[in-house]
Parts: C-alpha cells; sequence; structure tokens
C-alpha cells in the first residue's frame, strides 16, 4: 500500500470510529424517524403506494397534507426486511451513507483535480460536525450529499464524448432531488440553463433533460396524474400561503445538503492556496477543525444529540416492550417528550417490533387504555395535551420506569 493510500485508509477508519463509536447509545430516534419508517413498514406489511411520507408540519390552508417523493420511502423497505425493522441497524446504514459520500467526494475530486485537494476535502466533509450530526439519525435529506457530489461530477464533466449520458444522469439527479427535498427545484433550474447555456443542440438536450427528470420524480407523476394533480396543487397552495405568511415555513441549512461536498470542496480550495505558502497553517488548521467539530454540541458521544437529555432509542424501545407485555387490547399512546403527542415513537416498535397496533391518531377518546412515555415529574391532573383531555382518565400508575427522570405510565377510565 502506498504512503498516499495509507493516508486516506486512515481517515476513513478514524472518521468510521467517529461515527460507530458507541453507537447504539448515540441513536437519535424521534417523530421523523418513526414516522418514515411507519410510512414504509406499512409498505411492507399492506400495499404498495405512491405517496411517500407525510409532514405533519407542513399542510396548506386548505387543509391539504405534503408529502415527500416515494423514493426514499422505497430505500427503507429492504432495510426493514433485512434487519426486522429495528431502527438501530437502519440508522447505521445512513452513517454508512454520510461515510461512503465522503469516499465519493475523495474519487470525484482526485479525479476532476488531484489527489491533495481530494484529501483536504474529504477531511472537510466527513469530520464536519453538521455531517456527524446527520449520520446519527433516519432522514430523508441524508441523501442529498451524495446526490450533490454525483450532480457536480456530471456538470464538471459536461462536455466529454458522453454529452446525451450526462444530461440524462443530471435530469434523473434532479427528479430525485426533488422528491427528497422541494426547494431542489431552484438547484434543477440553475443545473438546467447550464445545460442549455452550453449545449449545442438545445432542444435535444432540453428534452431529455426532461425524460430524466420525469423518471426521477416517476412515483410523484404517477400519483398526481391518477389524484387531479394532488402535489402540484398542495405544493402551489402551500407556496401561496407561504407568500401571504412568510412566518409559516423557514429557510435553514439542510435545505441544501446536497451543496455540502461543494462547500467542503470550496474549503480544499482556499486551504491548497494557503498550503503552496505555510504548510505548517495547512496542518494546524485541520487539528484545529477536527477537534472543534469532533467538540460540538451537535455531537455526542455518550448520547443521542435531538432526543430529550438522559432518553436514549433503546430506552424508547425499552418502553414499549413494557407496554406490549401489559397485552394492551383497544389502546392509544401518547409522548409528553417533545412536539408529537400522539406517539410515533411508540407506535413504530410496538407494531413493527412487538405486535400490538395502537388505535388510530384520531380515536383516543375511543381508546380503553392510554400508555404514556412522559418525565416522572409530569402533572397528569393538569396534563395540557388533547391527546390525555379527550380520553379523561380517571386512574393513573406507573406502568414501569424507564431511568431515573422517565417513565411509562398506564391511564384508564
Amino acid at each position: 500500500m502506498s504512503f498516499k493510500n495509507f493516508i486516506i485508509f486512515l481517515i476513513i477508519i478514524f472518521a468510521f470510529f467517529v461515527r460507530f463509536y458507541n453507537f447504539t447509545e448515540r441513536v437519535t430516534f424521534g417523530p421523523e424517524q418513526a414516522i418514515s419508517l411507519i410510512t414504509s413498514g406499512n409498505v411492507v406489511k399492506s400495499k404498495f403506494t405512491l405517496l411517500g411520507q407525510e409532514n405533519v408540519q407542513r399542510i396548506t390552508s386548505k387543509g391539504h397534507i405534503i408529502f415527500s417523493g416515494a423514493l426514499f420511502t422505497y430505500s427503507l423497505i429492504p432495510l426493514q426486511t433485512i434487519f426486522n425493522f429495528d431502527p438501530v441497524p437502519i440508522t447505521a446504514y445512513f452513517a454508512a451513507l454520510n461515510l461512503l459520500s465522503g469516499v465519493v467526494i475523495f474519487i470525484v475530486v482526485k479525479k476532476l483535480f488531484n489527489f491533495r485537494l481530494a484529501l483536504l476535502s474529504i477531511v472537510l466533509f466527513l469530520f464536519n460536525d453538521y455531517m456527524l450530526y446527520h449520520s446519527m439519525f433516519i432522514w430523508i435529506l441524508n441523501y442529498l450529499p451524495l446526490v450533490g457530489i454525483l450532480s457536480f461530477y456530471l456538470l464538471v464533466d459536461f462536455k466529454n464524448d458522453k454529452h446525451f449520458l450526462n444530461v440524462f444522469l443530471l435530469g434523473f439527479l434532479c427528479g430525485v432531488g426533488f422528491g427528497l427535498e422541494y426547494l431542489y427545484i431552484l438547484t434543477a433550474a440553475v443545473v438546467y440553463l447550464f445545460l442549455i447555456y452550453y449545449s449545442r443542440e438545445k432542444i435535444k438536450t432540453s428534452l431529455i433533460f426532461v425524460v430524466g427528470c420525469v423518471l426521477g420524480s416517476l412515483p410523484m407523476l404517477i400519483f398526481d396524474l391518477r389524484h387531479d394533480f394532488y402535489h402540484l396543487r398542495s405544493l402551489w397552495q402551500y407556496f401561496v400561503d407561504t407568500l401571504m405568511n412568510p412566518g409559516q415555513s423557514s429557510i435553514t441549512y439542510y435545505h441544501f445538503l446536497h451543496f455540502w461536498p461543494i462547500f467542503a470542496l470550496l474549503g480544499g480550495l482556499l486551504l491548497l492556496f494557503i498550503w503552496k505558502r505555510n504548510k505548517l497553517v495547512v496542518v494546524s488548521f485541520m487539528a484545529i477543525y477536527i477537534f472543534v467539530n469532533l467538540s460540538s454540541g451537535l455531537v455526542s458521544f455518550k448520547n443521542p444529540t435531538g432526543m430529550p437529555e438522559g432518553l436514549n432509542t433503546i430506552e424508547v424501545i425499552k418502553a414499549s416492550e413494557v407496554i406490549s407485555q401489559d397485552k394492551p387490547k383497544e389502546f392509544n399512546v401518547v409522548s409528553l417528550l417533545d412536539f408529537d403527542a400522539r406517539g410515533h415513537i411508540l407506535r413504530y416498535p410496538l407494531e413493527y417490533l412487538y405486535g400490538f397496533k395502537p388505535m388510530g391518531v384520531e380515536e383516543y377518546k375511543e381508546a380503553q387504555s392510554l400508555y404514556v412515555i412522559s418525565e416522572k415529574s409530569y402533572d397528569f391532573d393538569n396534563a395540557g395535551v388533547w391527546e390525555i383531555n379527550v380520553f379523561e382518565p380517571r386512574k393513573v400508575e406507573m406502568l414501569n420506569e424507564i431511568d431515573e427522570d422517565y417513565a411509562v405510565y398506564k391511564l384508564t377510565k
């Protein structure tokens, strides 16, 4: 093994270590992850669908729910089948996906530029605190960095002999990206304008690009053709609603995760410029960069970042097991840990790991018993959530302690 290959090997091993060290204790499993797995689990156990995951926080003024593209849902199906619905190894796949994205960045930058720039770029990407943070949970947007670096390669390589193949693949990636994140349409527009500007056969290029886009978002398109353009009408209404009330939505970093590889490349270019003048400055900066990012509030080697303090995924699964051992019938669940009082973090393991399906999210009043995960200090006599108040509990008993701060309670009428 050459010295260069040995250095890259060490970097990848270290990046693997910081992602998978104490992994089980660090996995984040919240409402987003549970809803994603329930959506794909329904496909596995029930029937095929062209709809992706519903966004419970994105609803139009007409009462229509925004759904993501279905490709993310489909990607979870083989993982659930292989890992028997266990969310921990499924999350490990996304940590590995982030690691793979870094390796692809290295390969692409090395091929287009040089080894030294590729080396700097992969370090900046793999040890970025946001990338480490995203390695710890299941999320639809975690595919975006890989989509971004592949698109960048195809754009830079646009003028080669495979001109129209690149156009098709770029269109396909734009279709996929749009299904993952609707704001990707802005990036897709820039890509299209770039292709048209540099293409000599603009009509043919446009047609091939559109075909690629269609195939990349085919489930969404078929659904719209069969259901009166539901996605198109809902997205347009949400856009209009946002213009009328800008506070209902905000743009943040994760809408543009596909640019993270480009940021790493640009950072690498700057460092390469400095390297030619003072190597010690670059080496010192990289050491400080890694230390600062590993010390970030987004990164923890002991606990999940993104779950209530002191609680982890294993304990949530344990809470679901405790409920299942009570052999519940005609029951519902509540979580008082976050914004999702409907308890999706309990719904998923209860149904898919233990075979007990709670009643629907609108059927709290009809339930015979209610299982609640909360802090021990929660005052059930002054419950501030609809799911408990509509149930009108008469008896509250602690079913089991999860740890010193959290417990599972059983509420009965």
